[in-house]
């Protein structure tokens, strides 16, 4: 029997290689994809004792390059069950006259452009296998954080996207969307803002959940109690919810 694959952008930060990880060692085959070659091949050779692993150097911002990544992966003639939109990029600064156009834009390619350009390249192929789309956005998808202006564009830009997409497809398509609090990864730049942060998940556990989220075939987790509790208070409580916010980024509590 053929064994079903996973496709896993930005495949060698921190919370892709837990992704990696989880799905090697749960019996899929997997399709790295990231900018750096030698970083997916360290990953590949580290993961090729667990599972079956191939790697795509994919700028996923650069849509020649999602294209050129695509006919590389089908050319592999495997089955691709799953395409996780892991990749993605921040910058964190007040939005004023300093505000750094050209990081914004690179901002957006990479994550809400990246997801759209692999999406729309592997649709067809992933709902004739009955598979799935599974975007790794924030709490910062649908509740504001100071200081996060690009970020929330490109998150909620997902959201709007996948919404319509998922009443397009009409259930023909699995499509989930994670919202992990905060993460020990490597994606935050260097920012002036300081943020106090309760609560800081590892990789592992948000991958973990992930991976319980897909087998239940689940289409929103919200993962880390301060994602769940943003969830409500901005839902139900608006303006008490940025109130502490901006207590938070003044380091008041």
């Amino acid at each position: 029997m053929l064994k079903d694959y996973v496709i896993i952008t930005g495949a060698y930060g921190g919370l892709g290689k837990a992704l990696s990880l989880v799905y090697a060692k749960e019996g899929f085959g997997l399709i790295l994809l990231g900018r750096k070659k030698k970083k997916l091949q360290e990953l590949e050779n580290e993961l090729s004792k667990i599972s079956e692993i191939e790697s795509v150097v994919c700028d996923v911002s650069n849509w020649k390059s999602c294209q050129k990544a695509y006919i590389q992966i089908m050319d592999m003639g495997v089955k691709i069950k799953a395409l996780i939109n892991n990749a993605g990029i921040t910058y964190i600064q007040n939005f004023d006259t300093n505000y750094k156009i050209d990081k914004y834009q690179e901002l957006i390619n990479t994550n809400l452009n990246g997801v759209v350009y692999l999406t729309q390249l592997f649709i067809d192929v992933l709902i004739k296998n009955k598979g799935s789309i599974i975007t790794i956005s924030s709490v910062i998808g649908y509740a504001p954080v100071i200081g996060r202006t690009a970020y929330a564009a490109s998150k909620f830009g997902l959201e709007g996207f996948f919404s319509v997409l998922g009443a397009e497809q009409d259930d023909k398509l699995h499509i989930m969307m994670a919202y992990p609090t905060f993460i020990q990864t490597q994606i935050r730049d260097n920012s002036n803002l300081s943020v106090k942060k309760y609560e800081v998940l590892t990789a592992d556990q948000v991958a973990n959940k992930i991976f319980d989220a897909y087998s239940k075939k689940k289409s929103k987790v919200y993962i880390g109690k301060t994602a769940k509790l943003s969830y409500y208070l901005y839902k139900y409580l608006p303006n008490f919810y940025v109130n502490l916010m901006r207590k938070k980024v003044n380091n008041k509590i």
